[in-house]
C-alpha cells in the first residue's frame, strides 16, 4: 500500500508519485481499478475562494468551533443534513438555494412535510437565489444575494458550501490510458463496471453513479463477480434505498408518485401520519409523513417515502418487498414485534379509499390527522 498521488501512465502501468518525497514508482498490471471517489463542487460565486470562513462538508466536520450563524448553499441532501445537525447544536442555520422549488425531485407532499419540520428548528430556507459575492470582515463573512428581486447582505462566520461533488478523476490522466470520461468526468462503464478499456475498471463514485457508500460496495460484488464469472452486474442490482440523516430521518426506495406516473403506472398511493404510530408517539418523535406508491393493477409496492423516526431500518423491509414483487398485502399483514416502527406498515397499507383521480387512487389511514398539539 502506498500513501502517493497516482496517475495513468499508460493502459497498464500506474506513476506514483510519494507524498513528501522527490520519488516516483511505476507499477504495471493487468487490471487496473479506478476508486478515487468525488470531490466537493465549488459554486462560482466572486470571493467564494479568498474567504477564511468558507467549509466543506469534510473540512466544516473537522472545525472545532460552533458558528454562532452558519450559512450553506445548496439544497441537497447534504445540505439538509448539516442543517439539521447545526440547529441541533444551537447555531442559527439559513439554507440557500439557486433553485425555485425547495426538495423539487420528490413529491409535494414529502417535501412540504420536510420544509415544515425545518421551519418547526427555526433553520430559514431562502429558494430562487441568485449568490452575488462573498467577503470576509474581520471574524465573519458577507453574502450578497439577490432574492424575490431585493439585494441582501447576510453575515455569518460561516459558510457552508453543499453544491454536489463531481468524480475526482481530474489528475489521473485518464487520457494517457484512453479511458472515457463523461462530461463530468466520470469514467463511463458498462454493466460489469469495464471502461471503455476492458481491463480498467471503474467503481464508487468515480464512475457517476448514485454516491452511496453501499452502492460502492455492491460495485465490489459486481467487480469480484465478473473476475469469478457468476454473473452479477448492475442490470441484477434492482431497487436500492437512500437515508438522509435529518431530524427525524428521510428514507426512500423505488418510483415516487410523479415518477410512477411519468412512467405510465395506474397506481394506488396510501399515507400515514408518523403522530399515528404508537412507537413515534412513545419516542417523542411524532413529526413526519409515511408514503407508498402500489401498481394498482398487480398490488405490487412500486415505493416508498418516509419520513419519520427509524425510517433508515424500516425501507430496508420495503426494498425486499419491492425486489420480490410482492404484494402491498404480503406487507400489511405481518406481526410486527411491539411497539416498534415497523408495526406501521400495518397501517400504512391497511388503506380505505377516499378519493379517486384519473389515473391515481388515494388512500390515507385517517381522514383526519392527529394534531401535534393534542398528543
Amino acid at each position: 500500500m502506498f500513501n502517493a498521488k497516482g496517475e495513468f501512465h499508460s493502459d497498464t502501468i500506474v506513476k506514483l508519485t510519494i507524498q513528501g518525497e522527490n520519488e516516483e514508482i511505476f507499477i504495471e498490471s493487468e487490471q487496473i481499478f479506478i476508486n478515487t471517489g468525488a470531490k466537493d463542487i465549488i459554486p462560482n460565486i466572486k470571493g467564494i475562494t479568498q474567504s477564511k470562513h468558507i467549509f466543506t462538508s469534510k473540512t466544516l466536520m473537522n472545525s472545532p468551533i460552533l458558528p454562532k450563524h452558519l450559512l450553506i448553499i445548496g439544497g441537497g441532501f447534504i445540505a439538509l443534513e448539516f442543517a439539521v445537525i447545526y440547529a441541533n447544536f444551537g447555531s442559527k442555520v439559513t439554507l440557500l438555494q439557486r433553485k425555485e422549488t425547495f426538495l423539487e425531485k420528490e413529491d409535494k407532499d414529502i417535501a412540504e412535510s420536510i420544509y415544515e419540520s425545518f421551519q418547526q428548528k427555526g433553520i430559514e430556507i431562502l429558494c430562487g437565489v441568485e449568490f452575488v459575492e462573498i467577503e470576509d470582515k474581520g471574524d465573519i463573512s458577507i453574502l450578497s444575494i439577490k432574492h424575490n428581486r431585493q439585494s441582501l447582505r447576510l453575515e455569518a462566520d460561516a459558510i457552508l458550501s453543499a453544491t454536489g461533488r463531481d468524480p475526482n478523476t481530474q489528475s489521473l490522466c485518464c487520457d494517457k490510458a484512453g479511458v472515457e470520461l463523461d462530461i463530468r468526468g466520470a469514467v463511463i462503464v458498462n454493466d460489469k463496471l469495464q471502461s471503455n478499456v476492458s481491463h480498467i475498471y471503474a467503481l464508487g463514485d468515480v464512475n457517476g453513479g448514485a454516491q452511496f457508500t453501499y452502492v460502492l460496495l455492491d460495485d465490489y460484488r459486481i467487480i469480484v463477480s465478473n473476475m469469478c464469472n457468476t454473473g452479477y452486474n448492475r442490470t441484477k442490482r434492482k431497487a436500492f434505498p437512500s437515508s438522509v440523516f435529518i431530524d427525524p430521518p428521510f428514507s426512500k426506495v423505488g418510483l415516487s408518485e410523479k415518477e410512477a406516473i411519468k412512467v405510465g403506472y395506474e397506481i394506488k398511493v396510501v399515507r400515514l401520519p408518523a403522530a399515528m404510530i404508537p412507537k413515534a408517539i412513545v419516542l417523542k418523535k411524532p413529526q413526519g409523513l409515511l408514503k407508498a406508491i402500489i401498481n394498482a393493477k398487480t398490488n405490487e409496492i412500486l415505493g416508498a417515502m418516509l419520513f419519520c423516526e427509524e425510517s433508515y431500518e424500516m425501507i430496508n423491509l420495503i426494498k425486499l418487498a419491492i425486489d420480490l414483487k410482492l404484494s402491498y398485502e404480503m406487507v400489511k399483514n405481518q406481526i410486527y414485534a411491539h411497539p416498534t416502527m415497523s408495526e406501521a406498515f400495518n397501517d400504512l397499507f391497511n388503506v380505505r379509499e377516499v378519493k379517486m383521480a384519473s389515473s391515481i387512487q388515494v388512500f390515507d389511514i385517517a381522514s383526519i390527522y392527529i394534531s401535534l398539539d393534542n398528543i
